[in-house]
């Protein structure tokens, strides 16, 4: 009987497991797909304007009262909320406030005459005071407590009750989210985000960043030393390093000198050390007499090969066989090689090496993988190699110093030259140029063809998370996305193409189609005659976050969906203005139009 009762509690406790398992992995799956899920409003029908208060709309403002007479002005953020508010009269005033920008604390407002001529600058507080008038200087935020003004090459900081901090500066840059602010005074001036200067007698080299978050900062003092600056705590962690290489997960790979010698770390993204890579000695220990080590060939203690001379050849040296492969040979008794450092992580690295026709008979550049002990590349000619790709195949693409293009297999053959960047679409990139984002020829390693020709260049959608690849012909729009698959192919006659974060939005012959980038599912439904996926202006909605929005022009009739064609909102007698997307608060305001007036809701 006790045996059953245990066995019952068992299959209880795996029943629960299973449940809450399924509960950790629906919330999760909601949370990745991040879908639409609340429309609210948050302005009635009471204005007879609202648009977004610049490009990036990070803020909305509405206008209530007369077009050309009195007027309140409000600034809106992400959330709703109000954050100012003042009171204009267009009717007396010859020059208009029109807010041009803001933050939770102010508001920078433009006054602008009938031709749109700005002519000074305005700061309000969040009580609609004005705290600051600049006539010469344009202002720009920085963060809720900070702006700056900029004229030609100066600058002057203010803080958001309308102080100057610093005046007619030079050469400001703006790191970790706006946090840390360098300029240059009499010397060179780092801040922090409530003015406290936090370094004196450094310069900021490097910010190294997940996404859109600075992770650390490297810095360099003086006498040419560098640090791993910690940006949450405002400090220097650990000793000095000579050089440094940030890896592809955005590890630290520094070098010391230590007692004479060099020796390589790798430090984690908060500074610490995480290991010792190899130093020199381990591997040349393992080199017989005879050879003359390349020193800028060893990495660490991992790598299969290196780069050495032997006699009057230059080539490579597998360290645990003791082979020697020639790669070329001088022309002379004078040997030498530049090598630069195309790419490094722990598992994967390149070196560039090219000998001049001082050195050799003609000019010559490989690019070798110390790990694999691989010459993956060589070139001779008088072209210098300027940026270069690989793909984990093998291809490479190669941009030489004059501009052109030339796309390797990997037998290192010549498939495609082209003044145009070549992008290799169905594999992984193990080293990439930061190239191949516009005017770019697609090329299929499976198909072992192009994808399109130099009249018919491909641009790469940066609306969405995912490569995904636009090109057109006199008939046809084709989009593929960064594994090769033609995604979607559409009719140039036909309208209503628009590509969202993780979506693309198409509609054709009455029927809306919302395609998942992120799982290749799609949803559709019929339109009737009136109805339409459109802004006021005709362009499509883009679909954010699985956004689609139908409006009907007959009945005024406004209906919100999520991308699981779940109805989350109907809006009666209104029509759609406009729907803008604020990356930053990921999250949407819709403007609708009711009886000559204009509302504001915020779908999250």
């Amino acid at each position: 009987m006790k045996k059953i009762f245990k066995n019952r509690v068992v299959l209880i406790a795996i029943g629960l497991i299973i449940v809450l398992a399924l509960v950790l992995l629906i919330i999760f799956n909601r949370t990745k797909e991040d879908i639409v899920t609340r429309v609210s409003k948050v302005l009635g029908p009471k204005y007879y304007n609202i648009n977004c208060i610049n490009n990036e709309c990070n803020y909305m403002v509405a206008y209530k009262g007369d077009k050309k007479g009195k007027t309140q002005i409000s600034v809106v953020n992400p959330d709703g909320k109000i954050i100012s508010k003042y009171d204009v009269d267009y009717s007396e005033d010859d020059l208009r406030m029109e807010p041009v920008n803001a933050s939770t604390k102010y508001v920078i407002v433009a006054l602008k005459d009938k031709k749109n001529y700005t002519h000074g600058y305005i700061v309000l507080n969040s009580k609609g005071k004005e705290v600051l008038k600049e006539e010469e200087y344009t202002l720009y935020p920085i963060t809720d407590k900070y702006l700056y003004g900029k004229k030609d090459d100066y600058f002057t900081i203010y803080d958001y009750k309308g102080n100057t901090l610093y005046k007619d500066v030079k050469d400001i840059k703006f790191y970790n989210d706006n946090k840390i602010i360098t300029f240059e005074t009499n010397s060179l001036v780092i801040i922090d985000e409530n003015s406290n200067r936090i370094l004196d007698d450094y310069e900021i080299v490097e910010e190294v960043k997940t996404d859109n978050k600075t992770d650390y900062l490297v810095i360099k003092d003086k006498n040419g030393s560098y640090f791993y600056y910690d940006v949450n705590n405002y400090k220097i962690v650990g000793d000095s390093f000579n050089s440094y290489i940030v890896l592809s997960d955005n590890k630290l790979l520094i070098s010391k000198r230590i007692n004479n010698s060099t020796k390589k770390y790798v430090l984690d993204i908060n500074g610490k050390e995480e290991k010792e890579l190899g130093v020199k000695g381990n591997i040349t220990d393992k080199v017989i007499e005879g050879y003359t080590i390349i020193d800028d060939s060893i990495i660490n203690n991992d790598q299969k090969g290196i780069l050495v001379v032997f006699g009057n050849s230059f080539g490579t040296y597998e360290l645990e066989t003791d082979t020697f492969n020639k790669v070329f040979d001088f022309k002379g008794n004078d040997k030498k090689v530049e090598v630069y450092n195309l790419y490094d992580d722990l598992k994967e690295a390149r070196l560039e090496i090219g000998c001049s026709k001082t050195y050799c008979e003609e000019k010559t550049i490989i690019v070798y993988n110390p790990y694999d002990n691989t010459v993956s590349l060589k070139l001779t000619g008088d072209k210098d190699v300027k940026k270069y790709r690989e793909y984990k195949n093998g291809y490479k693409v190669v941009m030489y110093s004059d501009g052109t293009y030339a796309l390797f297999d990997d037998k290192g053959e010549t498939i495609v030259s082209s003044s145009n960047n070549i992008v290799v679409v169905d594999q992984d990139e193990l080293i990439d140029d930061n190239g191949g984002k516009s005017n770019v020829l697609l090329y299929s390693s499976k198909e072992k063809k192009l994808l399109n020709d130099d009249n018919t260049l491909a641009l790469l959608d940066d609306l969405s998370i995912y490569n995904l690849y636009r090109f057109y012909n006199e008939e046809y729009m084709y989009i593929f996305n960064n594994k090769g698959k033609l995604f979607k192919k559409i009719p140039i006659e036909e309208s209503g193409i628009s590509i969202g974060d993780k979506y693309i939005l198409h509609t054709e012959k009455g029927k809306v189609n919302l395609y998942s980038l992120l799982d290749n599912s799609k949803i559709s439904f019929n339109l009737d005659n009136n109805e339409s996926v459109n802004n006021s202006d005709g362009t499509p909605i883009v679909p954010n976050k699985g956004l689609i929005i139908v409006s009907n022009n007959k009945d005024n009739i406004i209906k919100v969906y999520n991308s699981k064609k779940k109805l989350v909102k109907k809006i009666k007698k209104s029509e759609v203005i406009s729907i803008d997307y604020n990356e930053e608060s990921n999250s949407s305001f819709l403007i609708i139009k009711k009886n000559k007036k204009y509302s504001l809701y915020i779908i999250k």
